[in-house]
């Protein structure tokens, strides 16, 4: 009997490792070959891919590497650890990510490393340097890019940082109880990242599965999913290109309507979820 642990996260692929046309269909190979499943996913992980090393190794007055200004998609079930979203998913180094902005490249590659810098320092810090770099530096408007860039800067935007509970796994009073308590320790000053890891471990179980072939697999999942983390417009509301997944749009306004701090829980009707959102970060154009 083989033993597996999946990771929670909804319409992302399984963390961007599976793409969603043919996320079944891999998952079911995944699960029926565990052992190839960790070999081929560890390289995934930011601190084993060598791309992802030289980016944040990168300093100001270096060469920026082609291979990170090449935009690069394996097209295939399982992505590759080359491929730019998988690189700039794992980018820590924020200075090389205003760098970039300032390279050619393709489009797509400068999308990515501005999605990556917003969720990496928050729109308020962003936005403001990115302000100070068109002031110090504006022929870059000549550029259709910047001057879009130039344009979402003028609007509030927040990044949050999400929990969800699907129906099938509890009572809706089994998880506005466990959310009530998750929102106390938010509120409290706990980082996200602690809490969302203490109550994903609290409620792990494990089930089994037979495959096709009379092969029984020992799976484990936990009834608290990762939402992942969002920068929400009235523009846009996805994580894309990053990951595929988009939050409902009627979650939009009420999330535009926090501040730095707040816990809102909201109803997604048409996935049968409830979902407590932190606020990370919430910006202003006329506060920032």
């Amino acid at each position: 009997m083989i033993s597996v642990c999946l990771p929670r996260h909804p319409a992302v692929a399984y963390l961007f490792l599976v793409r969603p046309m043919q996320r079944r269909i891999c998952l079911l190979r995944l699960v029926s070959a565990a052992g190839i499943a960790c070999a081929t996913a560890a390289p995934i992980l930011a601190d084993d891919n060598p791309l992802v090393a030289e980016a944040n190794a990168w300093t100001l007055g270096q060469p920026i590497s082609d291979e990170l200004l090449r935009f690069r998609d394996s097209d295939t079930c399982i992505a590759g650890q080359s491929d730019t979203v998988v690189v700039f998913d794992g980018i820590t180094n924020y200075d090389l990510l205003r760098a970039i902005l300032l390279q050619p490249s393709d489009d797509r590659v400068f999308e990515c490393a501005v999605k990556r810098a917003l969720s990496l320092v928050g729109p308020s810090r962003f936005f403001r340097d990115t302000e100070q770099m068109y002031a110090t530096m504006p022929q870059l408007l000549s550029q259709p890019r910047h001057r879009m860039l130039k344009d979402r800067a003028a609007i509030p935007h927040v990044l949050v940082d999400g929990i969800f509970i699907d129906d099938r796994d509890m009572s809706h009073d089994e998880a506005s109880s466990v959310f009530e308590k998750i929102a106390a320790e938010l509120r409290g000053g706990r980082p996200f990242d602690a809490v969302q890891k203490k109550y994903y471990d609290a409620y792990v179980y494990a089930y089994t599965e037979t495959l096709s072939d009379g092969a029984m697999v020992v799976l484990h999942r936990t009834r608290i999913g990762n939402y992942g983390d969002f920068v929400v417009s009235k523009a846009e509301h996805t994580a894309r290109p990053l990951r595929l997944a988009d939050l409902p749009a009627e979650h939009v306004r009420p999330l535009l309507s926090g501040r730095t701090g707040d816990v809102i829980i909201l109803r997604d009707e048409t996935e049968h979820r409830s979902i407590l959102y932190h606020v990370r970060d919430a910006y202003s154009p006329t506060k920032a």
